[in-house]
């Protein structure tokens, strides 16, 4: 078998898996549209491609006939490279999966049809009745189906915010559709998963932090959480119910969850995809001692994943940067601890306005201890 893999996707939180392709003996042939991005720089071989463009894509690959496919920590990716695999005959998900995957309503859906516990729901469209959650209990939390990365999030305490959170949520959704739940109290972790012929492996679980109400930004994510041998059992267990209910078999597995005072595992989401962020690119190795990318590149290739771990785990931690105490806390750490920081991004100026989704942040940095 040769050893050219295509990537699809150039910016820098595709870029490690580029990186560790390379260190692995692939040949890396990265395609995506030119907007000078690293990726570009990094690849063996670019391709100016729009990886939408399917026909076009599809033409372009067999040019390079390729070992195998990988994308991480992008929806957006994830529906070219599943087409990809399934043209060259690589198992993956499947279209009513992807489906599922990326769309919030049908992921609840899915996930109450197979008896996992979830908090009350429903369908929001711009013609919506609000008599339908008359009987909900506030707060609520609103978020368009088909977004990621707190774009279009709202919590609403009370009637009168509905009508102006609803406008807010379909103001961003692509579909104008939302899905409007019961909010969930409780602290915010993420699985960091592995699935392969439809069996599955938790490699770490993520403790989150966030902005809070009402848009819940996420400023920085600590590797392994705290959690009890018990509560972890736990976790997995409930986790592998909810992929095996959206039909989740192949890949990278991201699921968003709280866990309530009373013990309670309550899903937000579930991507199946790597969590971004630099979650599973950095983080993961760096906790675990596992090699994620590795993971997804021999999945891509049609090759179970190996779960010989390549370091000796550490705790890992992201911080992102949002206020001139976080900068000035980044600038703490440079100083005085330099050999911590494993990476850190270009930071962009503090921004005077509201935080309201991911890319509205300054930068980065990793550490590890």
């Amino acid at each position: 078998m040769n050893n050219r893999l295509v990537i699809l996707g150039t910016n820098e939180y595709q870029n490690p898996l580029i990186v560790r392709a390379k260190e692995l003996g692939y040949e890396t042939h990265v395609f995506g549209w030119k907007t000078g991005a690293i990726g570009e720089s990094t690849a063996d071989v670019y391709h100016d491609v729009n990886i939408m463009d399917y026909e076009t894509l599809w033409k372009e690959v067999q040019k390079v006939d390729p070992c195998g496919v990988a994308s991480i920590a992008s929806e957006l990716a994830m529906h070219p490279m599943n087409y990809l695999l399934r043209k060259m005959g690589i198992p993956c998900n499947s279209l009513e999966t992807e489906k599922i995957a990326t769309n919030k309503y049908l992921m609840r859906c899915a996930m109450r049809d197979a008896g996992i516990d979830g908090p009350r729901f429903t369908l929001v469209e711009e013609d919506f009745n609000k008599e339908v959650v008359k009987d909900f209990e506030y707060p609520l939390i609103i978020k368009p189906v088909d977004l990621s990365s707190s774009r279009g999030v709202m919590k609403i305490n009370s009637e009168v915010e509905l009508e102006e959170a609803i406008e807010y949520a379909l103001g961003w959704s692509k579909t104008k559709q939302a899905i409007l739940e019961e909010f969930i109290e409780g602290p915010e972790y993420s699985g960091e998963s592995i699935a392969y012929d439809g069996k599955y492996k938790l490699l770490v679980v993520t403790e989150k932090s966030t902005t809070g109400a009402p848009h819940f930004v996420e400023t920085g994510h600590k590797q392994p959480a705290n959690l009890s041998a018990d509560l972890f059992e736990k976790v997995e267990k409930t986790l592998y119910r909810a992929f095996a209910s959206m039909g989740i078999k192949y890949g990278a597995v991201h699921p968003e969850f709280r866990i309530t005072k009373e013990g309670r595992i309550c899903f937000m989401e579930i991507g199946a995809r790597m969590g971004g962020d630099c979650i599973g690119s950095d983080l993961v190795p760096i906790s675990s001692g596992y090699d994620y990318m590795g993971m997804v590149i021999s999945i891509g290739c049609g090759k179970e994943p190996s779960f010989e771990k390549i370091q000796e785990p550490k705790i890992a931690r992201i911080k992102y940067i949002i206020t001139k105490e976080d900068l000035l806390e980044f600038e703490k750490m440079k100083e005085e601890h330099p050999e911590k920081i494993k990476r850190q991004s270009e930071m962009k100026e503090l921004s005077n306005n509201p935080i309201l989704k991911s890319a509205d942040r300054a930068g980065y940095y990793i550490t590890a201890e």
